[in-house]
């Protein structure tokens, strides 16, 4: 025996249209042949990158990343000791922005407030916020994971013992700042906190040599980490638009739909895009993938945080279905401002993806909008 179940006695839902429709009735239209409009728009969202297995450091070309450090589970049995030495110790991630044979230059100041890593973004942090006092500095040109060290001010290094031991202390552990410098000509990264419970060799580190009550331990503890970056004026190319990651920079594309008629079934809505990839800055391995969300408010950058991912078609082609976007686009169930894409990795690194734009003169390099759908009636 077959049964079918239903919640009505005469249903005549959304759904149930795209059973029920003649779909002989299909009709197509592309926008390379049709004249839908396509625009895109970008714009930059500072992130809070607290979360990535790295941390970036240096300068290139108007981007400028600065990097937080704050020590994570420092012994209060140490108060009192005389700190004989310390230094700091991290391991560089073989990634740089953009050139990797560059050489990055930064120095380090002692923060003056307390700073919550997982929430703070670059305008958050003022340059009230920093120390004046130099506790170290580094310049060089790493090409391997081998570790640096770097000398470190022993004043502040048992002040953050005192510390751990008596919150009431009058210097407190704020965590430090990497500042690059005029010397730098890269962005370097370097391993994070995250690299603790993966690689502990390549988490970053403090390194103090303290003696107390006669006897001398040398003390490592880990720093949990943030990067922070800004490009003032990003380089528009001509006919392209851009996503990149680590600030970030999105996108919203629009489309002019209204050769749909109106509550017509939407079948399909496929929208391919091709990369340039000359022009764009990918790390190898990186993905390609982008997550497409639909705008709720153009001025607030608003979305409905429901992400559709794209496809990779190939090493330069990306491809998504936003089926349901167009069909409450069509219905009059949300207004049209289109959709905003990002990579799915935004949080790390700062990989560049250029893409043809609408008005490209090569037609076929245009992002591409196919849909197909039925109308009622």
């Amino acid at each position: 025996m077959t049964v079918f179940q239903s919640c009505e006695n005469n249903p005549n839902t959304l759904g149930l249209e795209f059973i029920l429709s003649d779909t002989l009735n299909t009709k197509l239209l592309d926008s390379n042949k049709d004249s839908l409009l396509i625009t895109s728009n970008n714009y930059k969202k500072l992130l809070n990158t607290y979360y990535s297995g790295y941390f970036m450091v240096g300068k290139y070309q108007g981007y400028e990343s600065k990097a937080l450090l704050r020590t994570v589970g420092v012994s209060g049995l140490y108060a009192g000791a005389t700190v004989l030495s310390a230094k700091l110790k991290f391991n560089y991630a073989k990634y740089a922005y953009q050139d990797t044979t560059g050489s990055v230059s930064f120095n380090v100041y002692p923060l003056n407030k307390y700073f919550n890593y997982s929430s703070i973004t670059y305008d958050s942090l003022n340059s009230g916020n920093i120390g004046v006092n130099q506790l170290g500095t580094y310049t060089g040109s790493p090409a391997d994971t081998s570790s640096i060290y770097i000398p470190f001010d022993v004043t502040v290094a048992k002040n953050w013992l005192e510390y751990a031991a008596d919150t009431n202390y009058a210097a407190k552990n704020y965590g430090i700042a990497f500042l690059s410098n005029a010397s730098s000509n890269t962005i370097k990264a370097f391993g994070g906190y995250l690299q603790a419970g993966t690689a502990p060799n390549l988490s970053p580190k403090i390194v103090i040599v303290a003696n107390k009550n006669n006897k001398t331990d040398t003390l490592v503890y880990d720093f949990e980490t943030l990067t922070l970056t800004n490009v003032n004026n990003l380089t528009y190319i001509p006919d392209r638009f851009q996503v990149q990651n680590g600030i970030s920079f999105y996108n919203i594309l629009n489309f002019n739909i209204s050769k749909v008629p109106a509550n017509s079934i939407i079948n399909e809505a496929y929208l391919r895009l091709k990369l340039d990839k000359p022009v764009s800055y990918i790390q190898a391995g990186a993905s390609l993938d982008m997550y497409y969300y639909m705008m709720l408010d153009t001025i607030a950058k608003t979305n409905d945080a429901v992400s559709i991912k794209s496809l990779l078609e190939d090493s330069v082609t990306v491809s998504v279905r936003l089926t349901p976007f167009f069909q409450k686009w069509n219905y009059g169930m949300m207004t049209n401002f289109g959709v905003t894409m990002k990579n799915t990795n935004d949080l790390f690194n700062l990989d560049r993806f250029v893409f043809f734009g609408p008005s490209v003169q090569d037609t076929s390099k245009r992002p591409k909008l196919v849909i197909r759908y039925t109308p009622r009636g």
